[in-house]
């Protein structure tokens, strides 16, 4: 029982972190010298982050009955949803 304790753990700290970095990588600004390499890989690392995050985030909404587990889960799809409309608006 551990193991799986420890498991869901490793699972949703995945997800929290997967999210918040992706709506970080949003707010960070590129030099202009660097905006033609860098910018395009800040862009799919924060949609690959974002991505996961949705993913595990829609598992444990849909998958879980108690209400701790709906807001865990919610955590995670608003961060990926916030990520990805912040990339995909610019």
């Amino acid at each position: 029982m551990e193991s799986l304790a420890l498991l869901v753990s490793l699972i949703m700290l995945t997800m929290l972190i997967s999210g918040i970095t992706a709506l970080l990588l949003t707010f960070r600004k590129t030099r202009a010298i660097s905006n033609v390499t860098v910018k395009p890989l800040q862009r799919i690392l924060t949609i690959v982050l974002a991505g996961i995050s949705l993913v595990i985030g829609h598992q444990i909404y849909n998958n879980v009955n108690s209400v701790g587990g709906k807001i865990i889960g919610g955590f995670g799809i608003a961060t990926a949803l916030v990520a990805l409309y912040r990339v995909f608006k610019k």
